[in-house]
């Protein structure tokens, strides 16, 4: 398709203009990915991992996973709200991993859920409320 050369000459000044604005754009998302915060979450979890020397069960205790969240979703109901949505799907996704070797009945599963969210919303209260103070 072709353009009349004056609608050309009249994109091109703005080239720089789009330079300056994705340069800052970058900037700015570089920044903002530079002040996420994160979470751990731990699992209790006890799985025979090997023997001993004396033939004894070698078991994991835990497993954990960190949750990067950005520190304004601290500041809404909603974004707690959905911080809170993330620690349990992470929380359930490691119970399920530590499960995979004897999976355990349902309620196992949710109560090492409950457990996982339950650490994680010390973290979530201890952030909020230095957020508040920040």
């Amino acid at each position: 398709m072709r353009h009349p050369m004056n609608s050309m000459r009249r994109a091109r000044p703005s080239l720089p203009v789009m330079i300056a604005l994705g340069t800052w754009a970058c900037a700015w998302i570089g920044t903002q990915a530079a002040e996420l915060q994160e979470l751990t979450v731990t699992v209790p979890a006890t799985r025979t991992v090997g023997r001993d020397a004396n033939g004894a069960p070698v078991q994991q205790v835990t497993a954990s996973a960190r949750v990067p969240y950005d520190p304004v979703m601290l500041t809404t109901p909603s974004g707690r709200a959905r911080l809170q949505e993330r620690v349990t799907e992470v929380a359930r996704k490691l119970c399920r991993q530590v499960s995979d070797a004897t999976p355990p009945p349902a309620t196992a599963e949710d109560s090492c859920v409950q457990q996982a969210v339950q650490g994680a919303k010390v973290q979530i209260a201890a952030a909020a409320i230095a957020q508040k103070a920040g």
